[in-house]
């Protein structure tokens, strides 16, 4: 047995709904994901109650102190150890599947290490007051030390924790996924369904990780110098270019856009490889393969240099040119989305599709993913930037493209879980989860959305002040709606049945 897999079954609870299946040979592939996506439910058990704390706090008016701890907890545990967790257990399933490699040694074992202690490391620190956004803007953790807002100690603690989980997801998730993919010896006993690079599935998986290596090293080197400074290894006089507010500002938001273009194109990659094993004709192919691969080309060139959009109010460090070139970018990866969009309908409508909450999560988490560029290419005009970066409109945007990725990864899981489990899902209840998180995700979106476009701050702990009370009640309601949806996606887990062998015709689940 495995030591993901031990670990797993001694989990109460989580061991139940995600028992790792060591009767066949395919514990190799199933332990460290199944692992995986099991904390990332636990941060998102927590991410959760915090997001319903956080209307309830204004409402009730229980302190800022409260209310900014709440919300800096809530978003660090959304988006790295919940939603990027997510997505790393089940893309590892995936390439595993796809090229016979088991997921076992020091570096799946150091990823999920990395990611959940640097996460609870972050929490403590966000705990004794280390209320950052997930937008680090520096030199703001420091004057909050000045002003004694926490200790050196609190920051140092907390950077530590954002150092473990950046290397994780710089290095160690890039690098097992890579070398999965391209070197090691293949054994055919853990191949579900062979594929190449040139499939959209595998092709968008190489180019994300790529993305989060190339892009991600610049924040990399800033944060390791600033990071030893902190622990007083090297003089703070050797990194003052690294704290330079410009310095850091630009490796920072290189790395964080970039971060969240590397994740969609590894759901969208998710879509193409899933959708077509849920044709009703049998066909298994997309509408195209070379539009599919053309989609994820633009999407990887243009997100590159998109993320100049936010530095517009950053001025006079960025040259006007440069956020121009930056909303030009970010229309160009509309173009990447529009032929995402023909792809994944052409599909359908040529070939027909079987009715499956899987498949039907997946596509309504691509229609959240669409409405949340369609926010991001308005807030990336220049004009529109100045009114609305500073609002919820900006909280909202972030949090959907979060929502549907997270939408689309749990859809794949309903597909992954017969293999990984030899159990089979309820698909009543599935489609009951469907239906609650997509209304709860949209109407949570349109709602963060309009309070933006009313002038509602972002990270502002009095809602009432400005008459914003009423889009918060909203947004409780429909936070509600998603909360429901995931305890019927538990309650599904939970109960679901022992199938002995793989499901009577279901596809293979890492195709």
């Amino acid at each position: 047995m495995l030591t993901a897999t031990k670990i797993l079954q001694g989990t109460p609870v989580f061991n139940r709904m995600f028992p790792v299946d060591e009767d066949r040979s395919l514990e190799e592939i199933n332990s460290w994901p199944a692992l995986m996506i099991v904390t990332s439910f636990v941060w998102l058990l927590v991410a959760g109650l915090l997001g319903v704390a956080m209307p309830l706090i204004q409402r009730f008016e229980l302190g800022t102190d409260l209310f900014y701890t709440a919300l800096t907890a809530h978003g660090a545990a959304l988006a790295f150890p919940f939603t990027f967790q997510l997505m790393v257990g089940i893309s590892m399933h995936r390439s595993a599947g796809c090229v016979g490699k088991p997921i076992r040694g020091a570096l799946p074992a150091l990823t999920y290490i990395f990611m959940n202690v640097g996460a609870a490391l972050l929490t403590v620190a966000i705990l004794l007051g280390f209320n950052v956004s997930l937008v680090v803007m520096f030199p703001l953790p420091v004057v909050g030390v000045a002003t004694g807002q926490w200790s050196m100690g609190v920051l140092v603690l907390g950077f530590t924790g954002i150092a473990l989980v950046l290397t994780m997801m710089i290095y160690l998730y890039p690098v097992t996924v890579l070398k999965m993919l391209f070197f090691g010896e293949k054994r055919e006993d853990l191949i579900l369904s062979e594929r190449t690079l040139d499939d959209p599935g595998m092709l968008g998986m190489v180019l994300a990780t790529m993305v989060l290596i190339i892009m991600g090293t610049p924040l990399m080197i800033v944060a390791s110098y600033v990071l030893l400074a902190l622990y007083g290894i090297i003089p703070l006089d050797m990194v003052a270019w690294a704290t330079k507010p410009v310095v850091f500002q630009f490796a920072f938001f290189t790395f964080a856009h970039n971060l969240m273009e590397a994740m969609a194109l590894m759901v969208i990659s998710g879509v193409y490889a899933t959708l077509p094993l849920y044709l009703s004709d049998g066909t298994r192919e997309l509408y195209s393969k070379r539009l599919a691969n053309l989609a994820l080309w633009i999407l990887l060139l243009t997100s590159f240099s998109s993320f100049f959009h936010h530095f517009i109010t950053l001025f006079p460090n960025l040259p006007a040119t440069l956020a121009y070139h930056g909303n030009i970018m970010s229309w160009g990866t509309g173009i990447g989305a529009a032929l995402s969009i023909f792809t994944i309908l052409a599909t359908i409508w040529k070939h027909g599709m079987r009715k499956n909450p899987g498949i039907l999560i997946c596509l309504m988490g691509f229609v959240l993913y669409i409405l949340d560029g369609a926010s991001a290419v308005v807030t990336s005009n220049v004009a529109w930037s100045f009114q609305l970066h500073g609002t919820m409109w900006q909280s909202g945007h972030t949090m959907t493209v979060i929502f549907a990725m997270a939408m689309m990864w749990m859809g794949v899981i309903y597909h992954h879980y017969p293999v990984m489990t030899n159990r089979t899902l309820d698909d009543k209840m599935g489609m009951w989860f469907v239906w609650l998180f997509t209304l709860g995700g949209i109407g949570a979106a349109l709602v963060m959305l309009a309070g933006g476009s009313a002038g509602m701050p972002r990270r502002h702990a009095d809602w009432a002040q400005g008459d914003w009370m009423v889009y918060g009640d909203l947004i409780l309601v429909f936070g509600l709606l998603m909360g429901l949806g995931l305890v019927v996606y538990a309650m599904d887990l939970m109960k679901s049945r022992q199938i002995g062998g793989v499901a009577e015709g279901a596809p293979e689940a890492a195709e």
